[in-house]
């Protein structure tokens, strides 16, 4: 007789057979038992082994999670069944922005979707000891997939090869949470079926071979960042100072991390008040080191870890573009700040996106995140000379200075400049093709030519006032609100007088009186011209008196007093015949018969505009041309022949559309609406009229109410806002 006995944790027992055996049992017995008669050879006992526990290896979702819905969305489609091969969805995003918590957010709101297990692997490319390969994260994967020990080889491709087996047939989630490169992904991407979801600083290009999908996650807007912090330090705190709350969220930059830090801060301070928090950041230089909690990592040291792996070009050019006071740029600027060829600027740019150390905001269009521009300039500080930096600067200035100024003489070539640098770039070939595409980068970059204005004066007065200068296309074919002439202009002016130049400050006084005068305050705009006028005379610079007379008498004719704007025409127009300046002849010939016209001296009008319209045919000026073509127009209008007024206008309203200048093309499009009501076509009148409100709203000023209250006479509803006409954008 035989008693055979399984031993626990043992799949087979062989047990030999024994002769003159007893049927006796005693004891305690566990496990398969067999009685037999006599048995021949050896007995195989086999047990069967246990279903393995299904893996949830995710930790905890976040305790706080908010504004993430559209990432969200954008996860659901990336993850979505793919023939052939698992979802990859690759969550990439500076340090601290939410990556990992958006990953593992959505893994658990979606942990039906995987019922064959959730696998992790923190990848350790930014934590404290070295990244971790995944020949270490392999046999994990597989021992909770149920593979013995014993079964896994130490070869990473057939542990890779193993696991794909292993997952076939199954729909497991994978999160590999803080990558480093693509080659410590592509091992751990399990059969078709699944989803992968890596979080990564760097964008891991790589893998979009493998059908990668890529979603970048940026900082949250103020109102997530606000419920961020309601979450955290409860809704009565922060609805009780509703202000400061938000003033944190953007001293924060919308960073999770480091409001996550702030909400740390405070909640081991009960009694203090957000304004509190809000003066401790309010100091710059000082945010980043506010920014830390004992025991977490501090914003500056988690950026620091991407910084340091970048290679020592790029690491360059990120610290001196922490130094650029505007908020986006492009390829050229950065090539110029660091000094380097655009393409290899843009090779480093790369590096930095791939980094998640800049935003990209569309073709040749890059940001920094707040917080990491505050970091860039203190890695800049510490690490480069007060004279690298201040070259760094400068060249800054030069790239915005000859980029407006190349743009200002495609818009104006005949106009008349003052100052060294304008000589320098007339003699390169033009930068843009035509007036609109020079106007259009003008209005583009209008908000970094600002900072960068302002950030010149008291450093690079010289090339500020310029730059001021270079601005006078734009403001006068656009025409934007009298705060952007005053942001520009009062700087301008400040550092003309700084660089000690009467004829620069005498034309910034020109320039931002015109801007006065676009807001029909005309005695302010006369005070500018004035102040012009005698430092002209103070130099006896007889083109700059001309102008400043110029410009006092469209300041009397808007004023309503003519026969001082004839004056002052009169005697600005003897000295450019004297000078032999033609198209500020042509320009005082214009204003003289628009002022004969308005004062009813129609016939008298004529001839000076005829006299412009000759020499204006000869300069090549389209624009110009132009605009004598509207105030003859005007003056056939007046004179009754309004259907001659109708065929000019159209060709005129053309031209300007066609070179950007919608300002004129708005004053073009009135007075074809008062050669309309000439012919009698009120429809035709309101037409035009309706398209010029619409130019005029581009920014709102004294015009607009004026076409507004003609469209009300003409039959439209009181207020009404006039809808775009389809030539607006079409014509």
């Amino acid at each position: 007789m035989l008693i055979a006995q399984s031993i626990p944790g043992s799949g087979e027992l062989i047990v030999p057979v024994e002769r003159n055996s007893t049927n006796e049992m005693g004891g305690s017995v566990t496990g398969a038992i067999v009685q037999s008669g006599t048995v021949h050879g050896g007995v195989h006992i086999t047990t069967p082994i246990p279903a393995p526990e299904i893996p949830h290896q995710l930790p905890p979702a976040p305790a706080f999670f908010t504004g993430r819905d559209d990432e969200s969305a954008e996860v659901d489609v990336a993850a979505s069944d793919v023939a052939g091969r698992p979802a990859l969805v690759v969550i990439s995003g500076p340090g601290g922005v939410g990556k990992s918590a958006l990953a593992l957010r959505w893994l658990h709101m979606n942990a039906e979707r995987f019922p064959d297990g959730q696998l992790y692997a923190d990848l350790g490319a930014f934590g404290a000891g070295v990244p971790v390969s995944p020949s270490h994260v392999l046999p994990r994967f597989l021992r909770a997939m149920g593979v013995h020990v014993d079964d896994i080889p130490v070869d990473l491709a057939d542990q890779s090869a193993l696991f794909r087996s292993v997952t076939s047939n199954k729909r497991v989630a994978v999160l590999a949470d803080d990558a480093e490169s693509v080659a410590q992904v592509r091992p751990l991407l399990p059969a078709a079926g699944g989803v992968v979801v890596v979080t990564s600083r760097w964008r891991l290009a790589g893998l979009a071979l493998d059908g990668a999908r890529l979603i970048l996650v940026d900082a949250l807007d103020v109102d997530a960042g606000v419920d961020l912090l309601s979450h955290a330090l409860g809704h009565d705190r922060v609805a009780g100072e509703p202000d400061q709350a938000r003033d944190v969220v953007t001293m924060c930059a919308g960073l999770p991390l480091a409001l996550r830090l702030v909400a740390a801060r405070m909640a081991t301070k009960p009694r203090w008040p957000l304004a509190r928090v809000v003066d401790s950041l309010s100091d710059e230089r000082r945010r980043l080191s506010v920014l830390a909690v004992a025991g977490e990592l501090p914003v500056g040291t988690s950026f620091d870890l991407s910084y340091r792996e970048l290679t020592p070009a790029a690491a360059r050019l990120y610290r001196l573009l922490g130094l650029y006071p505007g908020t986006e740029f492009g390829v050229g600027l950065a090539g110029a700040t660091a000094d380097v060829s655009e393409e290899e600027a843009e090779q480093l740019l790369d590096e930095l996106l791939d980094a998640s150390l800049l935003i990209d905001r569309g073709p040749d269009t890059y940001r920094f995140h707040d917080l990491l521009r505050l970091h860039a300039a203190r890695h800049a500080d510490n690490q480069d000379s007060a004279d690298e930096r201040e070259h760094a600067v400068h060249r800054m200035v030069l790239w915005h200075l000859d980029h407006a100024i190349a743009a200002d003489l495609v818009v104006m070539p005949l106009r008349q400049r003052w100052g060294p640098r304008s000589e320098v770039i007339r003699q390169r070939p033009p930068a843009f093709t035509n007036p609109r595409d020079a106007l259009d980068w003008l209005d583009r970059h209008h908000i970094g030519i600002l900072a960068v204005l302002r950030a010149a004066v008291g450093r690079f007065d010289d090339e500020a006032w310029q730059l001021c200068q270079a601005l006078w296309s734009l403001y006068h074919n656009r025409r934007p609100p009298l705060a952007d002439w005053v942001a520009t202009h009062e700087p301008g002016l400040e550092s003309a007088r700084r660089a000690g130049d009467r004829i620069a400050e005498a034309r910034m006084h020109v320039q931002l009186g015109y801007g006065h005068l676009t807001v029909e305050a005309f005695d302010v705009a006369a005070e500018h011209f004035t102040a012009a006028l005698h430092l002209g005379r103070s130099v006896r610079h007889r083109d700059t008196e001309a102008t400043a007379l110029e410009h006092l008498g469209l300041a009397a004719k808007g004023a309503g007093r003519l026969d001082q704007a004839l004056d002052h025409f009169t005697a600005a127009l003897a000295i450019t015949d004297e000078l032999g300046h033609t198209r500020v002849t042509v320009l005082l010939l214009r204003r003289l018969g628009e002022t004969l016209c308005d004062a009813g001296l129609v016939a008298e009008a004529v001839a000076p505009l005829r006299r412009a319209e000759e020499l204006a045919a000869g300069l090549g000026d389209r624009v110009l041309r132009a605009r004598v073509s509207l105030s003859l127009a005007i003056a056939h209008t007046r004179s009754g022949r309004a259907s001659d007024a109708v065929t000019a206008l159209e060709e005129v309203v053309d031209t300007f559309h066609s070179t950007g200048a919608d300002h004129y093309r708005a004053e073009a499009l009135e007075a074809l609406a008062d050669a309309h009501l000439g012919i009698d076509d009120p429809v035709g009148a309101r037409r035009h009229l309706e398209t010029a409100l619409v130019l005029y709203d581009r920014s709102p000023g004294p015009r607009s109410a004026k076409v507004r209250e003609r469209l009300e006479v003409l039959g439209r509803g009181p207020g009404a806002s006039a809808p775009a006409p389809p030539d607006v954008t079409s014509k």
